[in-house]
């Protein structure tokens, strides 16, 4: 579960040198106007969950020479989905579906994985032609391609966070191993009142079946102490996804993973 953690984001400066993807970045948390912000420059790159379909301008028809597989730099054609209008210079967002999530034998709907940026470079009579301006996946024929919404990398920790019990449902690039610099991802989001910016803690314990306490809290001793803690970058209606942004190794997707 995920607990509220006030003490652990009371801190005036962290720099963490964070490794995400294949490549290092920085992640920086400072006091800005009286306010703490975290920085994490890959913000663009991270996905979602969600349950209702999202809604598409068009998909990857081909690669400039017909490339199986299509990366940074490359000219695609894209087709338009439902005579959507595009427009020169336009900025949109490669997406694809990667797989249904399920928890505790609950369908949470569907990961989708951010595959990079295209630009619109010219309006033709039979297609419409893009330039891949950022790569973060490899992308290929079908992809679809959503608007491009520019997300901040500076995020505000929130120092009101509510009350949850959540769990860690899935990770990026679905690894069964994570730990600190991974994106995750929980199963409470927006409605649930969950913000960019809150700050919880992750407990790791083996059983699933532990006991409740009266009050409704857990008293598996296992749960005493933080095996981690993570920042929400994104929300969703029904989930959220995070940063790990430390952990005392590395976290057992199999296990228990608990957010509060």
């Amino acid at each position: 579960m995920i607990h509220n953690n006030f003490w652990a984001n009371r801190f005036v400066l962290i720099l963490g040198l964070f490794f995400v993807s294949t490549h290092s970045v920085w992640c920086e948390t400072r006091l800005t106007a009286a306010k703490e912000t975290f920085f994490y420059p890959g913000i663009e790159k991270v996905g979602f969950i969600r349950k209702d379909s999202v809604p598409f301008s068009g998909s990857v028809h081909s690669g400039e020479f017909g490339q199986i597989i299509i990366s940074w730099n490359h000219i695609i054609y894209i087709k338009p989905h439902r005579n959507y209008v595009f427009q020169e210079n336009a900025l949109f967002l490669v997406f694809r579906g990667v797989e249904d999530i399920y928890y505790d034998n609950k369908s949470m709907g569907t990961y989708y994985q951010i595959l990079g940026i295209v630009e619109i470079t010219a309006l033709k009579p039979r297609f419409i032609q893009g330039k891949i301006i950022k790569s973060f996946f490899p992308i290929r024929k079908g992809d679809l391609l959503k608007p491009y919404q520019e997300n901040s990398p500076y995020i505000s920790i929130i120092d009101e966070v509510p009350y949850i019990r959540a769990h860690v449902i899935a990770s990026e690039d679905t690894r069964r191993m994570v730990g600190h610099g991974d994106i995750v991802f929980i199963d409470q989001g927006h409605v649930h009142g969950i913000q960019p910016g809150n700050v919880f803690s992750i407990f790791e314990h083996h059983e699933k079946n532990f006991e409740m306490s009266s009050r409704s809290e857990f008293i598996d001793p296992s749960l005493s102490y933080p095996s981690g803690q993570i920042i929400i970058l994104s929300t969703e209606r029904e989930t959220a996804a995070g940063l790990i942004t430390w952990s005392k190794n590395e976290l057992l997707m199999a296990h228990e993973l608990d957010v509060h």
